[in-house]
């Protein structure tokens, strides 16, 4: 008897205590829409009690002890509400606030850069499409040594490099021919930036009537007048500053001293 004495007292002793503990639950829902709002923080202030509400916009927090209390509710996108609640002794307290949206105005944020330059359209880039590893350059270190020559006599060197000069002086590819007769499919000729002969004219390389006019004479180039030349074997490799329907057999570009 003595010992069930013990354990009664201290059942009792043990269950003081969970009695003077109050529970603090609610709902929480945006004002405007009525929609519940999950991932709120619920926090007792002046305390380390806090928890999140859950899918449902419902939290809970028991264990609490009595008395006047703030608690706050404060989610990234609302204005954080405060409300005061007095929690009694084995009491379960019910809070259930709303919360306002509210737009985050943020500091500006200035940049400071300087864009890149262009790379541009002219002789000006010559130096970046050579980099680029499509076609073949000739500089005017080159042009300046060769500079007693006529324009065809200094390509005609350069033959193995996918092109062939007739014997009129007329840049062709070589791998390419079109038409029954197999007629050449002459490059294109761009002159400081403007197009001097296409090919993609009627008749030239892709049939469908007469000429509208022939590829000019290079001969009329002397080495000496240049400062730059490029020379594009095909479509794949012309710029697009260079391309178009006459690019197909390929675009040999001239930049006179003049440019």
């Amino acid at each position: 008897m003595m010992r069930l004495g013990v354990l009664t007292a201290g059942f009792v002793a043990a269950a003081l205590p969970l009695g003077a503990q109050s529970v603090l639950a609610g709902r929480v829902r945006e004002d405007s829409t009525g929609r519940p709002l999950a991932g709120v923080e619920v926090v007792i202030v002046g305390s380390e009690r806090r928890t999140l509400t859950d899918g449902s916009g419902r939290y809970v927090l028991n264990m609490l002890p009595d008395g006047r209390r703030q608690v706050l509710f404060r989610s990234v996108g609302f204005r954080p509400v405060q409300e005061w609640v007095v929690l009694g002794r084995a009491d379960t307290v019910w809070a259930n606030p709303m919360l306002i949206a509210q737009t985050v105005q943020l500091d500006p944020i200035t940049v400071t850069a300087k864009p890149d330059a262009p790379r541009g359209l002219g002789l000006e880039a010559f130096e970046e499409r050579r980099k680029m590893g499509f076609g073949k350059f000739i500089d005017s270190s080159t042009l300046r040594r060769n500079q007693h020559q006529r324009l065809p006599a200094l390509l005609d060197r350069l033959q193995g490099i996918g092109f062939t000069v007739l014997d009129k002086g007329i840049v062709a590819v070589s791998r390419r021919r079109f038409g029954p007769m197999g007629e050449p499919c002459y490059m294109s000729v761009v002159l400081d930036g403007s197009v001097l002969y296409s090919s993609g004219a009627p008749g030239l390389g892709g049939g469908g009537g007469p000429a509208v006019r022939s590829p000019p004479d290079l001969k009329m180039f002397d080495v000496a007048s240049l400062t730059a030349v490029e020379l594009y074997r095909g479509a794949g490799e012309v710029p697009i500053e260079f391309g178009g329907a006459g690019a197909a057999c390929g675009v040999l570009v001239l930049w006179t001293r003049r440019n």
